[in-house]
């Protein structure tokens, strides 16, 4: 009972000081509308009430992209005043649902709003949500970042904003590029999407109680890629005011113009679409599931094979260059930046790749295959995994393999960028998620797990795993390290029971207090140097991403 009471009261203190640095007066918030209904200049809207906070779900920050807008940029929705907005569903964009079946709507550029119940009497931070998927899947819906708790339990605003995914997002064609002379440019209309939803937070988000002076753009995965896509695209600047990337690093190498374009023209030769002179006008005319399954997809993981990879593109107008090099020269939004990987980012993709384990001869082979000449100085880093007897053997090539995945394109990857950032006078802090959860995934931290953590949600099938009062306590301290660093720029408090999180340090003549860290586990604490005994390794490589179509040692 003491220990419930201490964990309450540590809480409370969160709160506490989220509330004064939020100005939120509990006294003058029971003056506001309980009714979850707003006024827009695009007219009202009614939300859901959820008790002790408001969900507006489907509200449109862009029109249509179905017909002659298909990849085209967005456009801004169209209002419905004098009608009342019934904001109570959230359709998808089109993609494919877990088993495999074409769903969702080409009307879906719309987001979704939790808010506290009353609205916040004085501006409240904000967080808009990038959802992960692969560029391919998922959407704004997802059960695992609903932001309700996270809103009810910090006072903060959470957005989570819908993109165009697969081909509809993110197809690159010459005939594109050179439709329309004020956008010379394809393959990036999921992340125009993106921005689109960040000017409608900024122009729209205080009749919600939120304050655009203090946007914060988040996400997991494909999210946090994007996430760190944005800092590098100058169109984006001024949109926000700081940034969290969780598991998703850009300084990986992206998909050239050329390329994506090679990828555009066999999409419309499998559409049926090969006179140039009709091209885009054939492609438009093609159904919704036709453009979905056009050309095949597949899973991310190791193993190569004839699938397509959906995904930005260094076009030379959103991305001017490789964002590696854009952070290199110094050509990103100084913004606050948090950000942090998993324990065991790797293990998925490994798992589907070899859910058995790895024979000797298939260790050697995908090493060959991603890292090419290189492949005998990655053995030599990471050892020659064996075992008593076959079974283990083949479990300990596995974990290897997950390893060198998850150094080379998380755990290096992000000290990379926090060095990068940090050079050039920015603050950064960065984090490791070490926090087992073994119904959902035995013995390992994988990539994604954080994310139901974070929003304080339990797991859906096939774990079915509902948070104990151990998760929910490890919930409410990232949720209030993530709150004040929306509020403040910083995740740090007067507090004396929460653990001090150190920004990211890295002197040039790095001493054994350099590159600190905070470790999100139990207990929470400080550490340092995340991955020195590898990164060193990779430093000097710069690989594609190494679950997609081709090897990651490709130019």
């Amino acid at each position: 009972m003491g220990g419930v009471m201490r964990r309450s009261l540590r809480f409370i203190s969160i709160a506490a000081v989220l509330a004064l640095v939020l100005g939120f007066s509990t006294r003058a918030a029971r003056t506001q509308s309980t009714s979850c209904f707003v006024s827009t200049v695009n007219g009202a809207i009614q939300g859901v009430d959820r008790g002790a906070s408001c969900a507006f779900l489907g509200v449109p920050y862009g029109a249509s992209t179905a017909g002659a807008r298909r990849w085209r940029p967005p456009q801004p929705a169209d209002p419905w005043a004098p009608a009342i907005l019934n904001a109570t569903a959230a359709p998808n964009c089109p993609g494919f649902n877990p088993a495999g079946l074409a769903v969702g709507s080409e009307d879906c550029l719309k987001m979704i709003i939790w808010t506290p119940d009353p609205l916040p009497a004085t501006p409240a931070p904000v967080l808009i949500w990038l959802h992960p998927g692969a560029f391919v899947a998922a959407s704004a819906n997802l059960a695992a970042s609903n932001g309700q708790r996270f809103a009810e339990e910090t006072g903060t605003i959470v957005v989570a904003a819908n993109y165009r995914l697969g081909a509809f997002g993110f197809l690159a064609h010459a005939a594109l590029s050179s439709e329309d002379p004020t956008y010379p440019s394809s393959g990036n209309f999921g992340m125009l999407d993106q921005r689109a939803a960040f000017a409608w937070v900024r122009d729209h988000i205080d009749a919600f109680g939120g304050d655009p002076s203090r946007v914060t753009i988040v996400g997991s995965s494909a999210g946090a890629l994007s996430v760190g896509l944005h800092l590098v695209s100058p169109g984006s600047g001024g949109l926000f005011q700081r940034a969290i990337m969780q598991s998703g690093l850009p300084t990986i190498r992206w998909r050239t113009r050329e390329e994506a374009e090679q990828q555009g023209e066999r999409f419309a030769a499998a559409l049926g679409c090969v006179d140039p002179a009709q091209v885009v006008t054939c492609m438009r005319t093609r159904t919704r599931d036709q453009v979905l399954n056009a050309l095949p997809i597949g899973s991310d993981q190791v193993l190569e094979g004839q699938r397509v990879q959906w995904s930005p593109v260094v076009d030379g107008l959103e991305l001017p260059d490789q964002p590696r090099m854009l952070f290199e020269s110094g050509a990103f939004a100084r913004v606050p930046l948090m950000i942090g990987t998993n324990r065991d980012e790797g293990w998925v993709y490994v798992d589907r790749s070899f859910p058995a384990g790895l024979t000797a001869a298939q260790y050697d082979n995908t090493l060959a295959t991603e890292f090419g000449t290189d492949a005998a100085a990655v053995a030599s880093i990471y050892g020659t995994p064996d075992g008593a007897t076959p079974e283990e053997a083949a479990t300990s090539r596995k974990e290897t393999l997950a390893s060198i995945v998850g150094d080379a394109e998380y755990v290096c990857e992000a000290g990379r960028v926090a060095r990068l950032v940090e050079r050039m006078g920015t603050p950064v802090f960065e984090y490791l998620f070490d926090y087992e959860l073994d119904p959902v995934a035995v013995d390992h931290v994988i990539h994604g797990l954080e994310v139901n953590v974070l929003f304080g949600n339990n797991f859906a099938a096939p774990s079915a795993y509902t948070l104990t009062d151990a998760d929910r306590e490890l919930f409410r301290a990232m949720a209030g390290y993530w709150a004040r660093f929306a509020a403040l720029g910083t995740p740090n408090t007067d507090d004396d029971a929460v653990v001090h999180w150190p920004a990211f340090k890295h002197p040039s003549g790095q001493g054994r207090g350099s590159d600190k860290h905070l470790w999100l586990g139990v207990p929470i604490r400080e550490g340092m140097r995340l991955g020195e005994h590898t990164c060193g390794f990779w430093e000097t490589y710069f690989l594609r991403t190494l679950t997609g179509a081709v090897p990651a040692s490709a130019p």
